[in-house]
C-alpha cells in the first residue's frame, strides 16, 4: 500500500544488472593490471604508460560505482520494505519519527531524511507535516476499529497493543482499517506459533548456518594459504641462489631472471588480490552466522509465547549489551531469518508484534473482496455484510 511496486521491480532488475557489469569491470581490469605491473614491477614507468592502464583505472572506478550504487539501493529497498510494513500496522496515523528512530536504530535525522527521499522514489501514501508543532509522519486518512474475536467485545487501540482482551483476557485479537478507499483487517496468528518454532524461523535455518560456517572455513583456509604462498614467494624473490638454481635446472618456462621474477610477483599479487577479496566473505559471513543464531533463539522464545506483543527488552539476550542484542535482532529480521514478527513502539515501548497477518482486500466475515469501499458503511457483494461501527482518527 505504501511501496511503488512496478518502480521497485524496475530497481531491483536494474540493481542485478548493475552487479553483473561492475563484477565484470572490476575483476577483468584488476587481471589486466596485475598482468602488467607483475611483469614489470621494475620499471613501473612502463605501466603508468602502457595504453590499457588508463581504460582499467576507468574501468575499475566505474565497476566499483556500479557496484556501490547496487548495494545501496538494495538496502534501501529493504528500508522502504521496512516502513511499509510498519506504516500498515500502525493504527493512529500520526506516527513520532522518534518512536521509527528506535525501531530502526537509526537516529530522528535519519529516518527523517530516509522518509523525504524515499517519498520521492520509494514510497507513497504518507506526508511528513507538523501535528501540535512537532514534526510527524501523517499516513493517508484511516479508520479503524480493534475487536476481540473470541467474546465480539471492542477495544481500544492501546488495550489492542497488550495483546489481551479487557473483557476475556483472550489474546484473539484484530483490528479492521479503512484508508484511502481500501479495507484490510490485521490478524493475529499467534497459535499457529505455539510449540513451533519453525512458525518464525526461517525454513531450512540450521542448513544456512551450515553452508554459511563452511564458507567461513573456507575463506580463513584461501586466506591462510594466500599468505604462506605470498610469504614463500617474496622470500624467492631475492634469494639468488635459488633464481639460479630454477634457471639452470630447466623447470622454469623462462629464460631470465627477469621473467622468473615477474612470475613470483605476479603471484604474490595474485596472492593478495584473493587475501583482500576474502576478508569481505569472512566478515559478512561471521555476520549472518551470528543473525542465524539470534533468529534461533528469538523463535524458540516467540514459540512460547502466546500474546501478540512482547517486551523487546525480554527477548532472548546474548550479548551485555541490549543495544547490540537489538541490532542483531534487527539484522535477522533484515535478512528474513526471522520471520511473521517486527519490531514495533506502542506508547514508551518497543515491542516485538508476533503472527501478525495483513489481509488486504477482504471482508472479515466472508474473506471476499472489497472494492470501492469510501466510508464507514460498506456492505460486501458476497455475504451482504455490512462493514461498519469504525470511529475516525483524531
Amino acid at each position: 500500500m505504501y511501496l511503488r511496486e512496478k518502480r521497485i521491480q524496475f530497481l531491483k532488475t536494474k540493481n542485478v544488472v548493475f552487479t553483473i557489469f561492475g563484477l565484470f569491470f572490476v575483476a577483468s581490469s584488476l587481471y589486466v593490471l596485475i598482468s602488467l605491473i607483475s611483469f614489470y614491477h621494475d620499471n613501473l614507468g612502463t605501466v603508468l604508460e602502457a595504453k590499457a592502464t588508463p581504460e582499467c583505472v576507468a574501468l575499475i572506478i566505474i565497476g566499483t560505482i556500479l557496484l556501490l550504487m547496487a548495494a545501496i539501493s538494495r538496502r534501501m529497498i529493504g528500508n522502504a520494505n521496512f516502513y511499509s510494513g510498519y506504516f500498515e500496522g500502525d493504527l493512529y496515523g500520526n506516527i513520532p519519527y522518534c518512536d521509527l528512530a528506535e525501531v530502526m536504530g537509526k537516529s530522528a535525522g535519519t529516518v527523517r531524511l530516509q522518509l523525504h527521499f524515499y517519498r520521492k522514489i520509494y514510497m507513497k501514501g504518507y506526508e511528513l507535516t507538523k501535528v501540535n508543532d512537532k514534526e510527524q509522519i501523517v499516513l493517508d486518512s484511516k479508520k479503524c476499529i480493534c475487536e476481540c474475536r473470541y467474546c465480539g467485545a471492542s477495544i481500544e487501540k492501546r488495550v489492542y497493543y497488550t495483546g489481551i482482551c479487557p473483557y476475556c483476557d483472550n489474546s484473539n485479537l484484530y483490528a479492521r482499517v479503512l484508508t484511502n478507499n481500501r479495507f484490510y483487517s490485521i490478524e493475529n496468528h499467534v497459535s499457529e506459533g505455539v510449540e513451533n518454532p519453525n512458525f518464525y524461523a526461517a525454513h531450512n535455518l540450521a542448513g544456512k548456518r551450515t553452508r554459511f560456517l563452511l564458507y567461513l572455513i573456507l575463506g580463513i583456509s584461501v586466506i591462510v594459504i594466500a599468505a604462506i604462498s605470498c610469504i614463500d614467494n617474496f622470500s624467492h624473490y631475492h634469494n639468488k641462489e635459488y633464481l639460479t638454481e630454477l634457471l639452470l635446472s630447466g623447470k622454469s618456462p623462462y629464460s631470465s631472471f627477469a621473467l622468473i621474477k615477474a612470475e613470483i610477483m605476479d603471484n604474490i599479487l595474485f596472492g593478495a588480490v584473493l587475501i583482500l577479496a576474502f576478508i569481505p566473505v569472512i566478515f559478512f559471513r561471521g555476520k549472518k552466522i551470528k543473525y542465524i543464531n539470534t533468529a534461533d533463539s528469538c523463535s524458540q522464545y516467540f514459540a512460547q509465547c502466546k500474546t501478540p506483543f512482547v517486551n523487546a527488552e525480554n527477548l532472548p539476550v546474548r550479548t551485555a549489551d541490549p543495544v547490540r542484542n537489538l541490532k542483531s535482532v534487527r539484522g535477522a529480521l533484515r535478512l528474513r531469518y526471522l520471520l511473521n514478527c517486527t519490531l514495533e513502539k506502542h506508547g514508551d515501548t518497543l515491542k516485538a508484534a508476533l503472527a501478525r497477518k495483513i489481509v488486504k482486500d477482504k471482508c472479515p466475515s466472508c474473506g471476499g473482496a472489497i472494492v470501492g469501499a469510501v466510508d464507514e458503511h460498506y456492505r460486501c457483494r458476497y455475504c451482504d455484510n455490512i462493514i461498519m461501527g469504525v470511529i475516525r482518527k483524531k
